[in-house]
């Protein structure tokens, strides 16, 4: 058992005997017995850096990887906790961690490891995180005594040009994967190096970076472009819990797809509120989008309530849009899809649009 894995075997051994620490390690001023309380279970982990190469400003990180904190809670809704858990992550449970824990092991949680994240659970088994960046990281300190996990090196990318750097894009498929950190994250790399995926991002910034430059290599337009991140009902694209705003990609895409690409959003109750698809459907120049109604398992590719493909023109988007009587039509009550789908804008489809499973070597 190397020192990593003995600070986790003890901190998920004795985390209760510790935890009375942590206003005192903390840096706020307030009662967090309350808080605390409601502290049922707690995890650490430490996850491999997934990149290839990790640099920030002329260093280059080689440490354990990202450090998490899994906080799990006994109330219904993490919003009814008594004070706002990322305070308490910032400014009390990672000093906690750092103070009570990890100087005990020979550990600087500010320089030996990479992102840092306190992930926050509720009883209904929804999810919030707060992070800290390894991109953040203030190398400036660094420069008369680099600390042990970070080497100067004369590579000056920043993080996310390194992630720029993996693999070539498929030519004729383009599968973009936004994954939570942690094991979700090393999945989706182990299927970008099966080729199932084509990338793995954190951002749609990333993302689009990768489409400019890669479309040299692309067969145009594509057989497929699939979209994958988690959902809410609101947003088509997610990440770490947070929604990203879609048009920018979908704009660098809308010259590398045709008629005959088929384009699928995996989020999670992205079919729920169909007028979401004829938005990106309108983006990508009317092409026909798909979409899960319901929750949407990858796994098995399957959605709960099932599949629903969208196609929009932008003035059609627009006309619906600016019109008071159509849009009070479609956003005023629960029969917004009747109109979509009675009027042929949007269509139920009996499979799902893409394999997974055929993508392999293919």
């Amino acid at each position: 058992m190397n020192v990593t894995d003995s600070l986790i075997d003890y901190f998920n051994k004795n985390w209760k005997k510790i935890i009375g620490n942590a206003p005192v390690d903390g840096d706020l001023v307030a009662d967090l017995s309350g808080f605390i309380g409601h502290i049922k279970d707690m995890k650490l982990s430490v996850y491999p850096v997934t990149m290839k190469r990790l640099v920030v400003d002329g260093y280059e990180y080689v440490g354990p990887g990202d450090i998490h904190l899994d906080v799990y809670f006994d109330v219904d809704h993490i919003l009814n906790l008594p004070i706002d858990h990322y305070l308490v992550a910032d400014k009390v449970l990672i000093p906690w961690l750092q103070k009570s824990v990890l100087r005990y092991f020979g550990y600087n949680l500010f320089t030996d490891f990479a992102d840092i994240v306190v992930g926050f659970y509720d009883m209904q088994g929804d999810y919030d995180e707060f992070s800290v960046e390894v991109g953040n990281t203030n190398t400036k300190t660094f420069y008369d005594n680099p600390p042990k996990y970070w080497k100067k090196t004369d590579k000056k990318n920043n993080i996310k040009e390194s992630v720029l750097e993996e693999g070539l894009l498929k030519t004729s498929s383009l599968y973009l994967t936004f994954p939570k950190k942690g094991w979700e994250t090393i999945g989706a790399y182990l299927m970008k190096s099966l080729g199932i995926v084509t990338g793995v991002f954190t951002s749609s910034e990333d993302a689009i970076n990768v489409v400019r430059k890669k479309k040299g290599n692309m067969k145009t337009p594509l057989k497929e472009v699939v979209i994958g991140s988690h959902g809410d009902g609101q947003n088509l694209l997610m990440s770490r819990g947070k929604g990203l705003a879609v048009d920018g990609l979908l704009s660098e895409l809308k010259d590398v797809v045709g008629d005959d690409t088929t384009i699928f959003f995996t989020a999670c109750y992205g079919a729920d509120f169909l007028f979401q698809l004829c938005h990106a459907s309108a983006e990508l120049g009317g092409n026909t989008v798909h979409g899960a109604a319901g929750i949407y398992n990858y796994i098995s590719n399957t959605a709960e309530q099932g599949y629903y493909s969208c196609h929009m023109s932008h003035q059609e988007y627009e006309s619906i849009r600016t019109d008071y009587y159509k849009r009070k039509e479609i956003f005023g009550d629960d029969k917004g899809n009747s109109y979509l789908l009675n009027n042929g804008y949007c269509s139920r489809q009996s499979k799902a649009p893409i394999n997974w499973v055929k993508n392999i070597w293919t």
